[in-house]
């Protein structure tokens, strides 16, 4: 298995690529297009395993796609990105082990879904509730668990919300999925878990910018 990450740098002066980082479902639509179709029976996203996040550096927007098949730029209308790079990443993934101590980068959408019990007593509260603050936070740290990270030092920064519309006309859903950046450095407490973490996201919101976990292995004394 073999699993790639991509850097495109956008040209956000085009209108095409100012509107798709303002709409999360187009943006869906143009990772999706680096790689070959499927048929309707299968879902290239799960097929390929992508997951993306947009970066802001400077004035620049740099789009990060991670994939078990490498992305292909050249499907990209022509000076839509103005440099790309992609390294296979699996020889870091193969590369984790107990105890290594790493920087970590993610968008997430921290929510919690309310039980039944709750929602009859707070008649407004809707299926699925957004996370800030310290709630955001300790949902981070319970799914940092999971994913075999023990936290050492901790950022989080609220982003705008990923939104959309899927469907066209009156059949059209909205989509919107509350984001927060989670940053910070680590140890390694199960590699395993943590690859599992990487390739397959973490939760919710995944086909629309959320749930890719990037890391950086830091050097002694860091």
């Amino acid at each position: 298995m073999t699993t790639w990450l991509t850097r495109l740098t956008l040209d956000a002066s085009r209108i095409d690529v100012r509107e798709e980082l303002r709409n999360a479902v187009a943006m869906h639509r143009r990772v999706m297009s680096l790689f070959p179709d499927l048929s309707e029976l299968e879902s290239a996203r799960q097929h390929f395993g992508v997951l993306h996040r947009v970066e802001q550096e400077g004035r620049r927007a740099v789009l990060m796609v991670q994939s078990s098949g490498e992305a292909a730029p050249e499907r990209l209308p022509d000076g839509y990105a103005v440099d790309s790079a992609s390294r296979d990443i699996q020889p870091l993934l193969d590369a984790l082990a107990h105890g290594r101590r790493l920087s970590y980068r993610c968008d997430a959408n921290p929510v919690r879904r309310p039980s039944s019990t709750t929602r009859e007593v707070y008649r407004n509260l809707p299926s699925v509730v957004a996370l800030h603050g310290r709630h955001a936070d300790d949902w981070w740290y319970r799914r940092a668990g999971l994913a075999g990270l023990k936290i050492y030092t901790h950022l989080s920064h609220p982003l705008d919300a990923a939104v959309g519309r899927r469907g066209k006309g009156r059949d059209a859903q909205k989509v919107r999925h509350h984001r927060v950046r989670f940053e910070g450095t680590a140890e390694i407490v199960d590699p395993d878990a943590l690859r599992a973490a990487m390739t397959g996201g973490i939760g919710r919101g995944r086909a629309y910018g959320c749930g890719l976990l990037t890391i950086a292995p830091l050097r002694a004394g860091e």
